[in-house]
């Protein structure tokens, strides 16, 4: 596909930090950019040749703002530095203003874990396996429960920065979790959370781009975490130590883009390792948070992830990642404030250090409640 007119405008669906690296990338690759935000104040609009104040979530109302604003032809592409209803917000305008993109049904279908579990169960590779699941129902039996083994991992469907992750040790604790009592303190309805087999191994973390059904493999990584619920990340690290199993990374990776339909879209996925088979946690069509794109992957990989999503998002061919020549990245969390002298000392040979939250409750209860975060060079 040839590179947009010079009025091609890009969308960018928010302007906050996080989609700063895009908006930038695609300024870079010539493009001018649109940028929607609910904050007339987000640090990605003063970068933006157009603005428009509005949740990212009012989807209809966007349309209407951009329609009156230029000419839907002039938006060459577009995409979403989020995850969510955001995304599902993108996917409708990628539909109405004929842009590439997932739809609406498909975004659907990719957040919903348990829709991905059944849908990928089709895939014959030796190194691929899956944990018993089971989707909760008004009909469910003790027997079908107590199949999955003990323990057990009770989360959240559509969940993302492992909120609502428990960890379920016997029947008793099965029959409490799922009391109606149990779920209106949490907040939540039974038939939003997916009970799985709880697998015990190392934890990677694969990146990389579907365009054309085919998986392009950016990165993989070791993501380290706390070992009890809702594990939230604390290391991230580049290169992982199965890197060996890159080919059959690919080959997976590859199957699933078929089987669920991903095309020109971000890929991440989180896998336990046991013996060099491969157990899926979850996997999605977004970009990687925890400093991966904007810091590990450009550190680590020598790769602009940012401008081979704008590529690809345009419809052009992404660049192949460099086989050699690669840096070992660490990103770091704190779950809990070390205090400032204790902060300064542990990152001061830091690439980038960063207080999230100055105040985190007692009790983590995601990773938007962290500290800090740091990323190293080595």
């Amino acid at each position: 596909m040839a590179r947009p007119k010079d009025d091609a405008y890009y969308l960018s669906l928010g302007a906050g930090a996080n989609q700063l690296p895009l908006i930038n990338a695609a300024k870079a690759l010539g493009l001018k950019v649109i940028g929607i935000d609910r904050s007339i104040a987000a640090p990605g609009l003063k970068e933006c040749d157009l603005k428009i104040e509005e949740s990212i979530l009012n989807y209809r109302k966007i349309y209407y703002k951009l329609v009156n604003l230029v000419e839907p032809s002039q938006i060459a592409g577009g995409y979403a530095a989020s995850f969510g209803e955001a995304l599902q917000s993108f996917a409708f305008l990628c539909e109405r203003l004929s842009i590439i993109g997932l739809s609406r049904t498909l975004m659907e279908t990719v957040q919903d874990k348990f829709q991905v579990r059944r849908l990928l169960s089709e895939i014959e590779h030796g190194a691929f396996a899956q944990p018993l699941f089971l989707e909760i129902t008004q009909s469910m039996r003790r027997e079908d429960i107590e199949q999955l083994g003990f323990p057990l991992i009770a989360k959240m469907r559509r969940g993302a920065s492992k909120r609502h992750i428990y960890r379920l040790d016997d029947w008793n604790e099965v029959k409490h979790f799922l009391s109606r009592k149990n779920l209106e303190n949490l907040g939540v309805r039974g038939h939003d959370f997916l009970l799985e087999q709880y697998i015990e191994g190392d934890e990677i973390i694969v990146t990389g781009f579907a365009q054309n059904f085919h998986f392009h493999l950016v990165s993989v990584h070791d993501r380290i975490a706390q070992t009890t619920p809702p594990y939230i990340d604390l290391e991230h690290r580049f290169p992982s130590r199965y890197a060996h199993l890159a080919t059959s990374i690919r080959e997976i990776h590859n199957q699933a883009c078929l089987k669920l339909q991903l095309s020109d879209t971000p890929v991440v996925s989180e896998w336990k390792v046991v013996a060099d088979r491969l157990y899926l946690v979850e996997l999605s069509a977004q970009i990687p948070g925890e400093h991966v794109a904007d810091f590990m992957i450009p550190k680590g990989v020598h790769y602009n992830y940012f401008q081979n999503l704008v590529k690809l998002t345009l419809g052009e061919k992404i660049e192949a990642v460099p086989e050699k020549n690669r840096q070992n990245v660490t990103v770091k969390y704190w779950a809990e404030n070390p205090g400032w002298g204790e902060w300064q000392e542990a990152t001061k040979s830091a690439a980038f250090a960063r207080v999230l939250n100055a105040n985190p409750p007692k009790a983590i209860s995601s990773n938007l409640d962290r500290y800090g975060v740091a990323g190293f060079l080595s």
